[in-house]
């Protein structure tokens, strides 16, 4: 079917249609009434061994396309990239970035990888007729600087001859993902296309090696949308990242530009309209909730600084649980709970 603005928010299967390979119960009842006799004889006599590993590998193989798709929904995947619109991925797609001449960081789906790991083109294979036609897209729904529903590309290749990634026409050059510190995890997604036919790209190709965001602002759906009807999504991976200090090589020395840093802010809480006469409530702790935390910071560090010498270092009471005790004999009963938050550094006493 399809994809158009129109029908994006609709549950539109873009991708190939999805061949049933799970087994049906009747079928499961039929092995098992073929192989009780043999499977019972086997309890009786304490033999049967049975490899979970390879049930759940036999799991696995029986039902992936079913559990990437679920993968993908979970984490918003087709949600931010197609709209509405999903596919069952029908091509293994295995990617991974090496991080030494000896070891390498895999691609899974939802796994993290730390954006110093990326710096390198990364290694991509996945098993197809050599004779065929595919276009690999790797994208970032979360990571645009001014517009939340725009995309950065890092790296885009079409026309690909079966799996040999270098024969391909580089559309976009590969540049290594950059998180910005304050705003958490970023999706990284991969997603491979079949082409029916050679597809002329030259709309979408950019300047070479180019670091300009502006220029690699990018849409997923507008880009299928006008390739739609010569490509089709077959498999997807996509890793998660968060900040770390090589993102800001990446900015000062790739993108040209100082690092942005984005706080997160609280909203003020909410506290219900206050009562003169609040019902079994210690009066206190009621009217700590209506002061500026401020205030309450100042009275707790005065009461700190109280036990403090200047010039001899502090030392705690031997037994500060059964001094507490004899010192709160007579006093009300929320002075003592004051007393006892103090002496167990909890709530605003917390060091």
């Amino acid at each position: 079917m399809k994809l158009t603005e129109q029908s994006k928010a609709n549950n539109v299967n873009i991708g190939f249609p999805l061949t049933n390979t799970a087994i049906t119960q009747s079928q499961k009842r039929a092995v098992i009434r073929k192989n009780k006799q043999e499977l019972l004889a086997l309890v009786q006599d304490g033999e049967l061994m049975i490899d979970l590993d390879e049930v759940d590998a036999a799991s696995w193989d029986t039902n992936k396309r079913e559990h990437l798709h679920r993968l993908a929904v979970h984490y918003g995947v087709f949600r931010d990239l197609f709209g509405g619109a999903f596919f069952y991925p029908q091509v293994d797609l295995e990617v991974s970035y090496d991080i030494s001449e000896e070891d390498e960081v895999p691609v899974f789906h939802g796994n993290l990888i730390e954006p110093s790991q990326t710096s390198r083109v990364p290694n991509v294979h996945y098993e197809v007729d050599g004779d065929s036609l595919w276009t690999l897209l790797m994208t970032a729904p979360d990571s645009h600087l001014q517009d939340n529903n725009a995309e950065y590309l890092h790296w885009l290749v079409a026309n690909i001859p079966g799996n040999d990634i270098s024969k391909g026409e580089q559309l976009c050059d590969y540049l290594q993902v950059f998180p910005v510190k304050g705003t958490g995890f970023h999706r990284y997604v991969f997603i491979l296309f079949k082409q029916e036919q050679q597809i002329d790209f030259r709309d979408d190709r950019l300047s070479p090696n180019t670091c300009s965001l502006k220029e690699r602002t990018f849409n997923t759906f507008n880009f299928y949308e006008r390739h739609q009807d010569h490509m089709t999504p077959a498999g997807f991976c996509f890793f998660q990242s968060e900040h770390d200090e090589s993102v800001r090589d990446v900015f000062w020395n790739k993108l040209d530009m100082k690092e942005p840093s984005f706080e997160f802010v609280f909203p003020v809480p909410y506290h219900p309209i206050q009562k003169k006469f609040p019902h079994k409530k210690p009066f206190n702790l009621y009217l700590d909730r209506y002061r500026d935390i401020k205030d309450i910071n100042e009275e707790v560090l005065q009461e700190k600084l109280k036990t403090v010498h200047p010039f001899k270092p502090s030392t705690d009471p031997k037994y500060p649980l059964y001094r507490l005790q004899l010192e709160n004999r007579g006093l009300p009963s929320w002075l003592k709970k004051k007393r006892r938050n103090a002496t167990h550094k909890v709530m605003q006493w917390e060091d």
